[in-house]
């Protein structure tokens, strides 16, 4: 969609309500944000602060009640469902803190699964899935269901899963967190190897420390609205504590 660097994701005075009777809450408050093509962005927040609606309007699956979101230079709110649907699929990849697997499905079944949606032949998808496998490390476990699999294993096969559509943008919702800590560690390594070696933008939900200080930025969102956005490089980020802007 772009060049590493460039303005990928633009969201404008975006505001989500919610009413109940004659009560109005608002779920996202007049959010103003740039992202960038090959960043790591880590958003941080309480439960309940806004998050994951926010991660909805930018992977198309939920629109704003006003504001505009723009990737790539497309308008989403602006997209029919179906056209949301295909443009999800072909520019954006997902992880999942539970991993979301097809039981039965082999690693390379998982895998290939996306590209079938987009209509690409099998013979394509899966020397594509068997790509996408060896660079996270599973190029010898191609043929092995989940639950032949550790969870770090797993959760390889889901990341190569969200880089089957050679996607511009990997939203990963708290990826670590059924993981120990050397594992973690492997999985934030490979989400750092994917904004150097390809530009892939990566936008986490976390909670986990050592995912943010491999961030670039980390966006603070409390209540609906953004509090504050801050380069890593400015803060001192250890086990147990974060501060120091």
């Amino acid at each position: 969609m772009g060049e590493k660097g460039d303005k990928l994701v633009s969201i404008q005075g975006v505001n989500k309500i919610y009413k109940t009777g004659d009560e109005v809450i608002y779920a996202l408050r007049d959010i103003n944000l740039d992202i960038f093509q090959g960043e790591y962005l880590s958003i941080m927040g309480p439960s309940g602060s806004g998050k994951s609606t926010l991660f909805n309007m930018i992977g198309a699956i939920d629109k704003p009640s006003s504001g505009e979101v723009f990737v790539g230079g497309v308008s989403l709110p602006g997209l029919s469902s179906l056209e949301q649907s295909y443009f999800r699929c072909k520019h954006i990849g997902y992880v999942f803190q539970s991993y979301n697997l097809i039981p039965f499905m082999t690693a390379m079944g998982n895998v290939t699964l996306p590209l079938v949606f987009l209509g690409v032949d099998q013979e394509e998808a899966e020397a594509r899935a068997k790509e996408v496998l060896t660079y996270v490390g599973l190029g010898e476990r191609l043929t092995h269901t989940p639950n032949e699999l550790s969870g770090g294993q797993q959760q390889r096969v889901a990341i190569a899963r969200a880089l089957a559509n050679n996607p511009a943008i990997i939203l990963a919702d708290e990826p670590t967190a059924n993981l120990d800590v050397s594992t973690g560690k492997s999985i934030i390594e490979i989400f750092k190897k994917l904004t150097i070696d390809h530009g892939v933008t990566i936008i986490t939900a976390t909670h986990d420390h050592k995912m943010l200080a491999t961030s670039d930025r980390i966006v603070w969102i409390k209540g609906g609205e953004v509090d504050r956005i801050q380069k890593v490089s400015d803060m001192k980020i250890s086990v147990g504590s974060i501060g120091g802007e």
